[in-house]
């Protein structure tokens, strides 16, 4: 048997032990370092797109000299509302993998990028599809561009109302551009 000192020296060995360890798991060395996800998974469904003269687009985000406007209140956006940059000619036919459209630029400053949703309805109102884009882009005051964009219409089945259907026959779709926000040069 074990006299109480004894039992008070393994114990204190014990703790000793225990604080080495916890303060090895604490050296930088020995800490689990973060995991970060793929962006390989998150590119394949980002949109890509590309704006004027084959200008690949990125992510729109605050480029260095600019601010965001994404209201129409124009006393809240230094004068800006958002429905000063518009959205319009869109097309895709059935057998494109790709869509267009025209962004125009009625501000007095460069357009550096737009945030939106555009939503595609059947003629009769019936949501068929509904996508967010963030595109980055250089648009000059007063001027437009046009944007192509992937199609959401992976197996070619629909087709833009005023745009040509194919002889096999397809479903045609309307849409709506809902600006979320873009961006101005200062």
């Amino acid at each position: 048997m074990k006299t109480s000192h004894a039992k008070y020296l393994d114990l204190t060995v014990l703790i000793i032990i225990a604080i080495a360890c916890i303060g090895n798991a604490t050296d930088s060395h020995a800490r689990k370092k973060g995991y970060k996800l793929s962006t390989k998974a998150k590119q394949k469904t980002e949109a890509k797109a590309t704006v004027a003269y084959g200008d690949t687009v990125s992510d729109a985000e605050m480029v260095a000299g600019s601010f965001m406007v994404a209201s129409q209140c124009e006393s809240c956006n230094n004068g800006y509302r958002l429905n000063q940059v518009i959205f319009t000619g869109f097309d895709k036919n059935q057998s494109s993998s790709k869509e267009s459209f025209f962004i125009i630029n009625n501000t007095d400053r460069e357009l550096t990028g737009v945030t939106l949703y555009i939503d595609y309805r059947t003629p009769d109102g019936r949501q068929l599809h509904k996508q967010f884009l963030k595109l980055s882009c250089s648009i000059p005051p007063g001027e437009t561009r046009k944007a192509d964009i992937p199609s959401w219409d992976t197996q070619r089945s629909f087709y833009y109302h005023k745009s040509q259907p194919s002889r096999k026959g397809g479903n045609p779709f309307t849409v709506r551009f809902d600006p979320i926000a873009y961006y101005l040069r200062f």
